[in-house]
């Protein structure tokens, strides 16, 4: 179930734009934090657990049903 306060997909692909993975929680919203995300986009990711981590876009896909095309810095396998 929507509720009011839920973000909008785009606006969720708007705020993660320029994700790179792997992504804990915390880089989530740092990434957020310099896209001005709004309140809600923030709110849904702090309502993930602190361990969150995303290792690809499939991942993020699942939990939030949308997609954030990104990519692997060199060097992270």
């Amino acid at each position: 179930m929507i509720r009011s306060d839920d973000p909008a997909p785009g606006e969720i692909e708007a705020a993660l734009r320029g994700l790179d993975y792997p992504a804990p929680r915390a880089k989530l919203l740092q990434v957020a934090a310099l896209n001005h995300a709004p309140a809600r986009v923030v709110n849904r990711i702090l309502s993930l657990p602190e361990t969150a981590d995303f290792v690809n876009e499939d991942q993020l896909r699942k939990e939030f049903g949308v997609t954030v095309p990104g990519a692997r810095p060199h060097g992270w396998e």
